[in-house]
């Protein structure tokens, strides 16, 4: 089964990027009684078959009258088996919020969907709201079946009971994020950042916003007093505005970093980094609706992750991760949820 594309598709950005973000399916499966064990054979039972041996002195012309089969009851230790509900026809309705932390997810989105599409031999219609709230309003409200989400804006929407998560892959012990000036700026440190203004990506972007608005508060710098701040709606459109001098600092994924300077997107003498974040707790998550019925959860969990962590281009969406937990506890986004706290963010932030 292919994928089918809506008109409103929106056109994908071209930046390709690398951003970061073991595995058991409990989803229900069919239960089959198992028949009954043979009786063993015995003096009484030679046969081993569970009827008594035939008494040697009964009259040979005696019968023994059955009962009447009930045709709706199956003899007593035959197999049976409990039906198991089958996966809805209807399109699945894949999406993927603009701004997401990794843009080439988001150029790859069609080939994400055709994936799914191929893995549970059912239609995948791609759909892309208009933000990140959008797409969680989508799946709480039934428009939307299942999305590909970064970390935070999971962590946030599985708190308010409006995603169930399905899968999460490993996160890269390594930086997150990077911020940087300008070559040539007086600032030297996160400390010098009190005063200045700040590209972020965008609201919903772990890399782009969370991640270094976290850094920032490390440093006692609140978000909005101590310093200004403006969403560039992309990694290399805040990148470009600190350039350009239009702010004094920018923040991007650590990925990107070499991305751009490989694309000559500016060089390592125009730059400064001043401040690294930490790594990210989690990767990557697919979420679903939480009612989603169990027969599409479970074709979801036991053939998308392996079917992306087989496929050389789309493995690199999730950080070239090799493990993952299918289902996992909400318990595992607490780290994430905790830095949101520190920082005052809620999901009405993600607009």
């Amino acid at each position: 089964m292919r994928r089918s594309t809506p008109k409103v598709l929106a056109t994908s950005i071209a930046l390709l990027a690398l951003v970061a973000c073991s595995s058991g399916d409990d989803a229900g499966s069919s239960v089959v009684a198992e028949a009954a064990d043979p009786v063993p054979a015995s003096p009484d039972d030679p046969a081993g078959d569970g009827d008594p041996a035939p008494d040697a002195e009964a009259p040979a012309d005696e019968s023994i009258e059955s009962a009447p089969e009930d045709p709706d009851e199956a003899p007593a230790g035959s197999p049976t088996t409990e039906p198991v509900a089958e996966m809805p026809t209807t399109p699945l309705r894949f999406s993927m919020p603009p701004g997401v932390d990794d843009p080439q997810l988001i150029l790859l989105v069609d080939d994400v969907a055709d994936l799914i599409a191929e893995a549970i031999d059912r239609e995948v219609v791609t759909e892309n709201p208009a933000d990140y709230m959008a797409v969680v309003e989508a799946i709480r409200g039934g428009f939307t079946d299942l999305a590909f989400m970064s970390q935070f804006v999971t962590a946030l929407a599985i708190q308010t009971g409006a995603v169930s998560p399905l899968v999460v892959w490993e996160a890269e012990q390594l930086p997150a994020a990077f911020c940087m000036v300008r070559a040539d700026s007086p600032i030297q440190t996160i400390d010098d950042v009190r005063g200045a203004e700040v590209a972020f990506v965008d609201p919903g972007s772990t890399t782009g916003h969370f991640m270094p608005r976290s850094l920032f508060a490390q440093y006692g710098l609140e978000y909005g007093v101590d310093y200004e701040s403006r969403f560039a709606g992309g990694h290399d459109t805040a990148i470009l505005a600190m350039l350009n001098e239009s702010v004094d600092v920018a923040c991007t994924a650590r990925q990107l970093y070499t991305i751009f300077l490989d694309a000559e997107f500016f060089t390592e003498d125009e730059v400064r980094i001043i401040g690294e974040t930490a790594p990210i707790p989690v990767g990557m998550s697919i979420v679903v609706r939480t009612d989603m019925d169990d027969a599409t959860r479970r074709a979801l969990a036991e053939s998308v992750p392996d079917a992306i962590m087989a496929d050389g281009a789309l493995i690199d969406l999730v950080g070239g991760a090799t493990d993952y937990i299918v289902n996992p506890d909400p318990d595992v986004y607490a780290p994430l949820l905790q830095v949101a706290i520190d920082v005052g963010l809620n999901i009405e932030d993600l607009r």
